[in-house]
């Protein structure tokens, strides 16, 4: 007797792949879930890596810009200035940092904090925009409601940060959150109950002499060689082959003073031949000086000269003292 061999029935092969396909799927699907947690908890580190950065940014602006009002008054104009500016370019900069893609799980920490950046950058850099036009001349009442709008948008940040802070009560992915702390722009309970007020903010810097603008240069001059006697009353500089001379203009003013115009005038007092030549200094900040040489100068050893130096700015305040002028004889040679 024969018989046919065994051969699992079509039914038994067709459970046995299907079991086979779903225990696939099983694993494709874990993995592809444990892929997309990864990803999330780099997503969420990566986040709070960066808003580590721009809310210690933000805390160094904010307290710097309470520093700056507070010193309204008693700050030169250039140094308010520059605060301001340093300010603003910090949050913006942290600001900045905040634009990247997130993930979900971290989504709302993620909206609140941008939302606040953005309104701090916005606000810092409206007051720096309000206070330097103020110190340029502007409308006080223009300002006064400029600036209040100013803080209100600060302000508004600080509403969304607390928003921020709520959302780390909960724990996001195991992830420590403890670095970040309370951060405001506008202090709501203020040492000084004036410092964010904008009619007493407008008024101190309208008021005060140091951040209104004063336009100013002088000018001096240093012979090459020097006098080292006189003749007749008249300074006696032996003689050179060659006489420089250097101009040394400094910008006694609080802005930064450009192209600056130098002009030399040399007299020979003998002949009444003349000469001028002039140089320009690109800019010279407030309190700050600068040179220029006039080299070589055309002398003739025992001749009687006069020099002016002249230094020219727009809109001089002091046009007065723009000028120096000196009257020389060089030696003969020996």
């Amino acid at each position: 007797m024969t018989y046919r061999s065994y051969r699992p029935d079509r039914r038994f092969r067709r459970r046995r792949w299907l079991l086979i396909i779903l225990t696939l799927i099983a694993v494709v699907v874990s993995i592809a879930y444990l892929v997309t947690r990864q990803t999330e908890q780099r997503g969420a580190v990566g986040f709070f890596a960066v808003a580590d950065d721009a809310t210690t940014m933000h805390a160094t602006a904010a307290a710097e810009l309470e520093s700056a009002l507070a010193s309204i008054g008693d700050t030169p104009r250039q140094d308010l200035i520059n605060r301001l500016n340093r300010i603003t370019t910090t949050a913006s900069a942290a600001n900045a940092l905040l634009d990247v893609e997130v993930s979900q799980s971290v989504a709302a920490s993620y909206g609140s904090l941008s939302t606040a950046s953005l309104s701090w950058s916005k606000g810092v850099a409206e007051v720096e925009r309000v206070l330097r036009a103020l110190m340029d001349g502007g409308s006080a009442n223009t300002a006064t409601s400029e600036l209040s709008k100013a803080f209100d948008e600060l302000r508004a940040g600080d509403a969304a940060y607390v928003l921020f802070m709520q959302s780390l009560e909960e724990p996001i992915d195991n992830i420590d959150t403890s670095m970040f702390g309370p951060i405001t722009y506008i202090d709501p309970i203020p040492t000084n109950p004036d410092l964010y007020n904008p009619v007493t903010v407008v008024l101190n810097v309208s008021t005060s002499y140091e951040l209104a603008p004063h336009r100013n240069v002088t000018v001096t001059g240093h012979l090459d060689p020097e006098p080292v006697s006189d003749r007749v009353g008249i300074p006696l500089i032996p003689y050179s082959e060659v006489v420089n001379l250097t101009a040394v203009v400094t910008n006694t003013g609080n802005e930064v003073a450009s192209s600056v115009l130098v002009t030399l005038d040399v007299l020979n007092a003998d002949t009444g031949d003349s000469a001028s030549m002039t140089e320009t200094i690109a800019e010279i900040a407030g309190g700050a000086s600068s040179s220029v040489v006039f080299p070589d100068l055309a002398i003739v050893p025992d001749g009687l000269y006069q020099l002016k130096l002249t230094v020219t700015i727009d809109n001089d305040n002091r046009p007065d003292d723009d000028s120096w002028d000196m009257k020389f004889i060089q030696s003969g040679e020996s």
